[in-house]
């Protein structure tokens, strides 16, 4: 690997006071630190590809960030950031590096990857490219080093120290962080390794990364991490591009290569991906590298080619390789700057190791002793954490909380113990709703506003509050989860959950649906009233048809229509019936109200989703919290509130207990309400 380049940034501003450092002396403390010299050159430690996450026990899970990786040295005050071939990037990453200097360190060394995270937490190469060519830090997202080891500390090398000491110390370190910065601690997952991969895959993020908690840090791709993709993806060789036709402009597609025994070899053609600014600039850097002939040899012959220089290398997502080498389905996903074409081979699979022979019960081994030592993870001066070793052990509820002050919300600063206090509080108003009902959880095992994943299906490590029942699919029979009681409730926190969504039937009748909701979603333009008109719209036309209907806020700026019904029909009739009133509401007045899926004509419009009463879909259970900024809780509301003016986001974790307590319950009477779909209604809406 190429050493470092010269520069080292300095601080936040010229002449800015340095910010208050201390030593972080529990480092000494770490069974496997060795006092050592500051490491100006590190070659990182790379994971292997392998087909399918590792077997049995014995693993840690990481998201797999799809940025850029990027070490990161803070030496007296200074930082630089590198990259995996030691290119100096510290001023391309200015804010990362005034928060890195602000870490109470006088030196350190850290390893992780720098995206941009969208809205919807999943972090995005193609935006943290685009903000790169700009010259800006996030425009079309937000920042952040997600960082994931910690390799020396004030004097102590930490390499052969064990992988989840290592993260503790980390952890310790941010811990120091402003909450308003770039800078992220990377959470793991200790449970079912194909659970947490089929989640992460279902939430669109690259893949994860395996690695083994009680290995050392070892530069070089090696056996103790392991990284398992979502879909075929890897960088290949800019060998050529085509003329743009019909609308196009810039370039109708490149031809990329890669390395096959030390000589450059065609991979075929990526004609999509490509935003018209990326299609005009690329074209333009092309062209300042063209060339007369490829660079390598049998070449295809083709019209209109532009051969150019093996200089750029472009990350292409695919669905598989063919038998003649070439990409199938290529789409563009940015360019890297990072490898040299040089290092541009096929990615090969390896098959994930078996699972190793089980240990006999007994004492934990010395590293994970160590990292669960508070005295090795917890700074000098600092108040002991709840739920680790040697901490106060924190009850809710009958749940034992880990961890129980780590910030959940940091905008509101919500805790998970004070989540689970909300949890424990409204329950009685909750469970009614909830308990005996399939779930769908939104797990975000870091907190708000960084990744999360679903899940609805059993993993390992749950609590045994939270129920497991077997339930048919179109692929095999699988165990899905659900709740009866307060303890499974808040059992849930403690597993990360920041939203519960809740299945139309109960466990016991999992066929037919007890429950019909209408899922009022509006356009981005359109004010609360609008949002309340509509409900109170299909609330008239449910009467027409004798049902009683209840609603509630969603945590967003819709609301829900929620019927309660028999435990008659079943789902394949049940959908139908709602769909017919939605599409029945669109004929009444098509100018407010869709009943399609297309966001394109929702302008102006208010959606009605009757999707939410198929078999297997989900709506977010009343009282429930939701993974979004502002921590707003979906709230049952009585109907003559919508005669006035209300904001959904005031209805939050500390007001909603109090609403509780000063007004009666406004969906009090909705579990006496007996009422079927009679085909006398089906017949009404014509089915």
């Amino acid at each position: 690997m190429d050493g470092p380049r010269s520069s080292a940034a300095k601080g936040p501003t010229d002449g800015a006071a340095a910010a208050p450092r201390r030593t972080l002396t529990y480092a000494d403390a770490l069974e496997g630190a060795r006092r050592g010299p500051f490491p100006d050159e590190v070659e990182p430690q790379l994971a292997t590809l392998v087909t399918g996450p590792p077997q049995g026990d014995g693993w840690l899970y990481e998201v797999k960030f799809d940025g850029y990786r990027m070490l990161a040295q803070l030496r007296g005050g200074r930082v630089t950031l590198l990259t995996r071939r030691g290119q100096d990037w510290t001023e391309r990453f200015a804010s990362v590096r005034d928060d890195l200097a602000r870490l109470p360190a006088r030196e350190a060394v850290l390893d992780g990857e720098i995206v941009i995270v969208g809205p919807d937490g999943v972090t995005d190469f193609q935006a943290l490219q685009n903000a790169l060519s700009d010259g800006n830090d996030g425009r079309e997202g937000r920042l952040m080093y997600f960082v994931f080891d910690l390799l020396y500390l004030d004097g102590r090398d930490l390499r052969d120290c064990a992988q989840v000491t290592r993260k503790r110390a980390l952890e310790a370190l941010l811990e120091e962080a402003p909450e308003e910065g770039t800078l992220r601690y990377t959470e793991h997952l200790e449970e079912d390794g194909a659970a947490v991969f089929q989640h992460a895959c279902k939430l669109g993020i690259e893949g994860v990364i395996a690695k083994r908690p009680e290995a050392p840090y070892r530069s070089g791709r090696g056996s103790s991490w392991l990284k398992v993709k979502c879909g075929k993806r890897q960088e290949f060789v800019i060998v050529g591009f085509t003329e743009p036709t019909g609308a196009r402009q810039g370039l109708g597609a490149i031809l990329v290569g890669v390395n096959r025994s030390g000589k450059l070899a065609y991979a075929g053609k990526v004609g999509t991906g490509f935003t018209n600014k990326t299609r005009t600039t690329l074209r333009s850097r092309l062209e300042s590298i063209e060339r007369a002939k490829p660079a390598f040899a049998g070449a295809p012959r083709m019209r209109g080619v532009h051969w150019v220089e093996p200089e750029l290398l472009a990350e292409v997502q695919f669905s598989a390789w063919t038998r003649d080498g070439r990409l199938r389905h290529p789409s563009f996903e940015g360019l890297r700057e990072d490898r040299t074409p040089e290092s541009v081979t096929v990615e090969r699979e390896q098959p994930p190791p078996a699972p190793p022979p089980r240990k006999a019960a007994g004492a934990p081994s010395k590293a994970v002793s160590a990292a669960r030592s508070k005295g090795a993870i917890e700074a000098p001066g600092k108040a002991p954490r709840g739920g680790r070793g040697g901490a106060e052990r924190i009850e809710v509820a009958g749940t034992r909380l880990t961890n129980p002050d780590k910030v959940l919300y940091p905008a509101q600063g919500i805790t998970k113990l004070a989540l689970a206090g909300y949890y424990a509080q409204i329950a009685e108003h909750m469970l009614p709703y909830v308990a005996k009902r399939l779930l769908t959880l939104v797990r975000c095992p870091a907190g708000q506003g960084k990744p999360c994943f679903f899940q609805r299906h059993e993993a390992e490590g749950l609590s045994e509050a939270i129920r497991r029942t077997l339930v048919e699919e179109d692929d095999g029979t699988r165990t899905y989860l659900y709740i009866e009681n307060t303890e499974g409730l808040v059992s849930l926190v403690q597993m990360g959950a920041l939203e519960m969504h809740i299945w139309g039937s109960r466990v016991d009748r999992i066929e037919q649906p007890d429950m019909m909701v209408f899922d009022l979603d509006p356009a981005p333009e359109l004010p609360w009233e609008r949002v309340a008109e509509a409900a109170k719209t299909v609330r008239h036309l449910l009467e027409t048809l004798g049902l009683r209907s209840f609603v509630k806020t969603t945590g967003g700026k819709g609301l829900h229509v929620v019927v309660p019904i028999e435990a008659r029909r079943r789902w394949d009739e049940v959908k139908p019936f709602t769909k017919a009133v939605a599409d029945a509401l669109v004929r009444f007045d098509p100018a407010r109200y869709i009943a399609t899926l297309s966001k394109a004509k929702r302008t102006g419009k208010v959606f009605v989703d009757y999707l939410r009463n198929g078999r297997g879909a989900t709506a977010v259970a009343p009282y429930s919290t939701r993974a979004r900024p502002g921590a707003a809780v979906a709230t049952p509301l009585s109907w003559d509130e919508l005669d006035a003016p209300l904001d959904p986001a005031s209805f939050t974790i500390e007001t909603v207990p109090q609403r509780l307590a000063a007004i009666a319950d406004p969906w009090a009477e909705l579990p006496t309400v007996r009422q079927s779909i009679t085909s006398a209604m089906m017949k009404q809406v014509g089915l």
